[in-house]
């Protein structure tokens, strides 16, 4: 079983090395995951129901949860949805619980996240490390599919090999771990933030957790810990970058964060 690689950066340049690894194909590309709190675990919010913590009973809210969007979304839309993917990734997209958890090819978006999604106290200190978490599509895939001897990288929701995780699908049917797979660009938001996506079955195991007790080649996921005490720093380098709201969120709520952040506004 491969042991979690965990790295705990000290600059801006610690985290360009650890990103940096070759990538220049599918089968060496690397995706990216940011989050406030480097304690959170890889699960989509579909599973952070308070109340509900079986499989069965969550799969059986999604069914509903689709069904509420889609009837109750019709006068928002320029066109109705029938195509279920479709569905689902606009859910996702408006904040909707669903099994997919959201990951990016940008490394610098991941870090976005990550640095402004991070905890402050009333005196405006960062209380808590933050995390940026590296997955090889291809490596992860090839491992959840080994019983097909599956060689590629990203799955597309079109190849059949994904059917099984599709909505609606009945537990006993439905494969077990997440699949690495690609999204459908139905919004700007996706495309800005290249934006992809690990889709869970009908396990409840957090993806670090999967990795641990599984067969993946080493390194197939890893983790970066960024220290709370360099957070400011490194985001101010980002923003200077150009690595701004309004860049990963190309709308007027994007705008709104990035001039709030300007003029010194908490966001």
């Amino acid at each position: 079983m491969p042991n979690l690689t965990t790295i705990t950066i000290n600059s801006f340049q610690d985290f360009l090395n650890n990103v940096d690894q070759g990538q220049n194909s599918s089968e060496s590309s690397l995706w990216f995951r940011g989050t406030g709190k480097s304690s959170y675990t890889l699960a989509p919010s579909l599973h952070r129901h308070d109340n509900v913590t079986d499989s069965a009973s969550l799969l059986d809210y999604e069914k509903k949860l689709l069904t509420r969007f889609k009837e109750r979304s019709v006068p928002y839309l320029q066109h109705r949805i029938d195509d279920v993917w479709e569905l689902l990734f606009l859910m996702q997209h408006y904040g909707m619980p669903t099994r997919l958890l959201d990951w990016t090819e940008n490394p610098f978006i991941s870090l976005f996240f990550a640095l402004s999604s991070a905890n402050k106290n009333e005196n405006g200190e960062y209380t808590d490390d933050a995390a940026v978490w590296i997955l090889s599509p291809p490596k992860w895939n090839q491992c959840v599919f080994s019983n097909i001897s599956y060689r590629g990288g990203a799955m597309s929701p079109s190849e059949t090999t994904v059917t099984s995780y599709q909505p609606n699908t009945e537990a006993q049917f439905m494969h077990e771990n997440p699949v690495a797979i690609l999204g459908i660009h139905n919004s700007p938001r996706i495309v800005a933030q290249r934006g992809s996506f690990c889709l869970f079955g009908k396990s409840l195991t957090p993806m670090e957790t999967i990795y641990q007790n599984g067969t993946f080649e080493q390194d197939t996921l890893k983790k970066i810990v960024i220290p709370h005490s360099i957070i400011g720093e490194l985001l101010d380098k980002l923003v200077w970058m150009g690595i701004t709201d309004s860049v990963v969120y190309p709308d007027l709520e994007g705008l709104a964060k990035e001039t709030k952040r300007l003029f010194g506004f908490g966001v």
